[in-house]
């Protein structure tokens, strides 16, 4: 019994201190304090190139980046188109930010190439860092041709 009263008093406690904070600080100044919410603190990167055979640019062809998390459950592909120099840039979700070890963890994969430049879907490619700076990283798959 005596517990139940100290957890139900502490949560009335920090029921009463959040009113008191919401009052004399606006959100944005909570969300500063706390450092996360809507500003970005990080930035994660991914980009590459992918190329057919005859090492041509290949355009609109539909890249994706899964990455394994340590949890049971199992990372969504993050999927990004390639521009006509056949490029793209995936910018990783910040859940993913804090993973150990992100070029062992992450592979690029194209998911749909268009017509001319069908491939075999068992092409992946691991990630390399590129350069880290200012809590911007940025990886690289580099060249990623098909066959």
């Amino acid at each position: 019994m005596m517990r139940f009263l100290l957890v139900s008093m502490t949560l009335v406690s920090m029921v009463a201190f959040g009113e008191a904070a919401r009052e004399r600080w606006t959100r944005n100044e909570m969300v500063e304090m706390a450092g996360y919410g809507e500003q970005k603190l990080s930035s994660v990167l991914l980009t590459a190139s992918l190329l057919s055979s005859s090492s041509s640019p290949i355009p609109g062809a539909t890249v994706g980046i899964k990455c394994r998390s340590g949890h049971k459950k199992r990372s969504k592909w993050i999927k990004g188109v390639t521009n006509d120099l056949g490029q793209f840039v995936i910018d990783l979700p910040s859940h993913l930010h804090a993973i150990p070890d992100l070029n062992k963890a992450c592979i690029i994969k194209p998911l749909s190439v268009p017509k001319p430049y069908q491939c075999s879907s068992k092409i992946h490619r691991g990630i390399q860092l590129l350069s880290s700076s200012n809590g911007s990283r940025v990886y690289t798959a580099g060249d990623i041709t098909l066959q």
